[in-house]
This record gives C-alpha cells, structure tokens and sequence, in this order.
C-alpha cells in the first residue's frame, strides 16, 4: 500500500502532519536571527612603518621593498597593497577568508621583526595591527553614467535603483 492511498483514504493524520510542520516551520523562522552585519573575520593586517624625512623613492626601496620581500613567505597569502607617502609607508596584507586572523598576525609580526635588521636604523618599529570590518559594508557599488549628470544620477540610484535593490 503507497503513501498517498492511505492519505486519501485517512486524510485527518495527512493534514494534522502538514499544520504540525507548517507551526514548527513558523516558529522556527521567526527565531531564526539575521543580522544586518553578520560577523565577518577577513584576515587583513595592516603594517604602519615611518621614517621622518625620507621621499617616497627611498622608502620604497629602503622599507617597502624589504618588508614585502619577508611577505612573499606567508601561508594562504591573498595579495599585498602597498602605500607609500612622504615620510611613511602603509601595507595592506590580505589573506584567503579561511585562513585565522589571529595566526595571521603572528606571521606578518614575525615577517616584519625578520626584515627588521635590513630596515633603516633611524626608523621607528613599523606596527602591525589587524584590521576589523565590524559594522562596514560588504559591498560598495560605484555608479558612472554617460547620459545623466551627477544629480539626475544622484536622483536616479535614491529613488529607483535602490529602491529596486532592496
């Protein structure tokens, strides 16, 4: 005998099945949380190194050089956004999302006290610091557009593309 000849034929405990699941399927959703900004751990270090005085070229070749040098070693290592300005040098360091943030720290932290003989003795100890996403967006569109001028684009993505986004 099949499922659905008994179900045709007894209908009450078919239909007391389907209001069980349908009330447990109501209660669970509404317990289920979501989170605007879910907790997100994107391995990203950043390394701050500064040396008063000193042009861009130098500090390129005397700091940022040297530091990614000790980089290129890094387990699970993303890729590497260097910044140089006058008088300090900023390096992103990304990893691969399942790589641990913790555990990358160290590494980076290790790489950079490696490089630290090579650096300039007048320089100060470069700082390693981990990067913290909470409460940032994810996602970041940028908007260009031949035919509409800044404002009509402006108009544009507030009253119809976000509109049709959300």
């Amino acid at each position: 005998m099949n499922i659905s000849a008994l179900s045709i034929r007894h209908p009450v405990p078919a239909v007391l099945l389907f209001i069980m699941l349908t009330v447990f399927g109501v209660i669970g959703f509404q317990r289920l949380e979501v989170q605007d900004f879910p907790d997100m751990d994107q391995p990203t270090v950043t390394i701050s190194a500064s040396l008063e005085g000193a042009a861009p070229d130098q500090l390129e070749t005397e700091v940022a050089r040297k530091i990614e040098d000790q980089l290129t070693s890094l387990r699970k290592l993303d890729h590497v956004t260097t910044t140089i300005t006058e008088g300090s040098v900023s390096i992103s360091v990304s990893f691969d999302i399942d790589k641990d943030s913790n555990e990358a720290v160290e590494e980076v932290r290790n790489a950079v006290d490696g490089a630290q003989s090579e650096l300039p003795a007048s320089m100060q100890q470069p700082t390693v610091s981990k990067n913290t996403e909470d409460n940032s967006a994810l996602l970041t569109y940028v908007i260009t557009s031949p035919n509409y001028d800044e404002e009509e684009l402006s108009w544009f993505v507030d009253n119809d593309l976000s509109k049709s986004l959300i």
